[in-house]
C-alpha cells in the first residue's frame, strides 16, 4: 500500500513539474513577453530598392522617426506609428541621379534608441 502511494505521489509531482516547465518555456519563446525591442532592415539588401521594414516589439503602439540621407544630404524626414507586434514596410522614393554612387543611410529613432542601416546603389 505505501509503495503505491509513493508511486502515485511521484507521478503527480512529475506532472506538476512538467506543466510548470512547459508554461515557463512557452513564455520564453514569445518574442514580446516582458521584452522591449525593435528591428529595422532592408527587405532585399541585394537589389537597388530602398524598401525597408520596421518591426515593433516594444509592448505597445510606438511612434518611430525616420530620416533618409543620400551622402550627407537629408532627403526624407518622417514619422510612423506602428501597433505592438506589427511591422510596417516603407518604400521611399528618391531621385535616381541623387542615389547613384552615394551611400544611402536610413536612421530610425525610437525614444533614446537609434537604428542605422546603410546601402550603396550603383
Amino acid at each position: 500500500m505505501s509503495s503505491k502511494i509513493i508511486i502515485i505521489t511521484t507521478i503527480i509531482l512529475l506532472l506538476i513539474s512538467f506543466s510548470v516547465l512547459f508554461v515557463i518555456e512557452a513564455k520564453n519563446h514569445n518574442y514580446d513577453y516582458k521584452k522591449s525591442w525593435s528591428v529595422v532592415y532592408f527587405d532585399n539588401p541585394r537589389d537597388d530598392s530602398l524598401d525597408f521594414t520596421i518591426e515593433n516589439h516594444q509592448g505597445g503602439k510606438a511612434e518611430y522617426d525616420y530620416e533618409i540621407f543620400v551622402g550627407d544630404d537629408k532627403v526624407i524626414d518622417d514619422k510612423i506609428k506602428i501597433e505592438a507586434g506589427a511591422k510596417q514596410k516603407i518604400s521611399p522614393v528618391i531621385e535616381d541621379e541623387k542615389s547613384k554612387e552615394n551611400k544611402i543611410t536610413i536612421v530610425v529613432d525610437y525614444k533614446d534608441v537609434e537604428y542605422k542601416i546603410y546601402k550603396n546603389i550603383r
